[in-house]
């Protein structure tokens, strides 16, 4: 703003001027026009010459963003997890007493102290000397014999702790300080793997089940997959069974989940079937095979099938003027017991396939433990080696 004001008011001639009178007076109105700057043409030479000005400043504004993550990228992003714990425990420490003294620190003199030492560390001269007093203290420390050395090792204990006695020793003591456990025992969880089995409902065939698919998901008759007619997806056999990214098996086997009552009120199953440990036979199924299996109710549709073919095959009663009292009466107990069956199929289950559906399920589950990237690339290394 000063040429432009100076631009507005310009001096009186030389001619003009006496020991009297104020060589630059700054009163008075505005004597020139106000000085604007018009923008260069694109054909013009002040156009590429501020085009190349633009450049110059981007490149050296990408090479100080370079050079700085390549100063700091190793430090912070954890590729040394012992520095970078260390650095991130030194920042939150003085985080801590910034909070607690900041307004106890001489803000104005550390800054200029600060700022004149950045200026004058990038004078040659003083990079020279301070090399210079390096060099001589590392040639005097090696110049010590070995009887010094010790008499300066024992003079240096204070309070029993060991003082440092040159920057080697410094950092020597800094990293023994800053010795972070890393190694600590891995993460563990328990995965889940669910064995679908699928029978035919059709007439007159085999009522056997079959072992269909392992799958993620326990394929209820309200997941969503079934809703939209899909097929359960998954693999055939225990072996194809991979653990997640990241993982590794813990435990050699598979461990069959026999309390499925647990995970099917966990996640809120409805329409199914299981069994209670040690409900006796009335609980067991009838084809004596080991539990943990959660089967789906039949359906609506299963039993008025039931019905139509018993009607086709003539056990329908015809009118209910005609039978007698005590046929009413036990058709009126039947009914109540098949409702408090129907209760409690879902706790108890029901012996044998008429109160199954087409689709039964149990749960295996396994241990997994997290593994280091160093483990995941000598697994890689190991098999392409193998390979070759």
């Amino acid at each position: 703003m000063v040429p432009a004001f100076a631009a507005r008011h310009p001096p009186p001639p030389s001619m003009s001027t006496s020991s009297t009178t104020p060589y630059y007076s700054y009163q008075g109105p505005a004597l020139a026009p106000p000085k604007t700057i018009r923008p260069a043409s694109e054909t013009s030479k002040d156009f590429f010459r501020n085009m190349r000005d633009l450049q110059n400043v981007m490149a050296d504004f990408s090479d100080v963003h370079d050079a700085t993550i390549a100063l700091f990228a190793p430090i912070t992003n954890f590729s040394n997890e012992k520095l970078s714990s260390t650095v991130f425990l030194l920042l939150t420490v003085t985080a801590v007493l910034l909070f607690l003294t900041a307004h106890l620190l001489p803000w104005r003199l550390i800054l200029l102290l600060g700022g004149n030492a950045a200026v004058l560390s990038s004078h040659p001269g003083l990079q020279e000397f301070l090399q210079n007093l390096l060099g001589d203290s590392s040639r005097d420390v090696k110049a010590e014999p070995q009887a010094d050395r010790a008499e300066m090792k024992k003079t240096s204990d204070m309070y029993g702790l060991s003082m440092p006695s040159n920057p080697s020793a410094a950092i020597s003591l800094l990293d023994s300080v800053a010795d972070i456990s890393l190694d600590s025992y891995p993460e563990e969880r328990e995965v889940e793997i669910f064995e679908i089995q699928n029978r035919s409902l059709a007439p007159y065939s085999d009522s056997e089940w079959d072992h269909f698919i392992f799958s993620p998901v326990p394929y209820d008759p309200l997941s969503p997959s079934r809703i939209a007619g899909d097929r359960p997806r998954g693999c055939r056999f225990f072996e194809d069974v991979q653990p997640p990214a990241g993982w590794a098996w813990k435990t050699k086997k598979w461990k069959l989940d026999l309390d499925c009552r647990e995970w099917v009120v966990e996640r809120m199953i409805t329409g199914v079937g299981f069994e209670i440990p040690g409900a006796g036979p009335e609980g067991s199924m009838a084809n004596e095979e080991i539990g943990g299996w959660v089967w789906d109710l039949p359906s609506q549709s299963s039993s008025r099938d039931e019905d139509a073919v018993a009607t086709a095959l003539g056990y329908q009663d015809y009118g209910s003027t005609s039978k007698p009292a005590s046929i009413r009466e036990k058709k009126k107990m039947q009914k109540g017991k098949q409702k408090s069956i129907s209760r409690d199929w879902e706790e108890q289950g029901n012996s044998g396939f008429n109160g199954m559906g087409e689709w039964r399920r149990r749960r295996w589950v396994r241990v997994v433990q997290r593994v280091s990237v160093s483990s995941e690339i000598d697994k890689e290394k190991s098999s392409n080696q193998g390979k070759t």
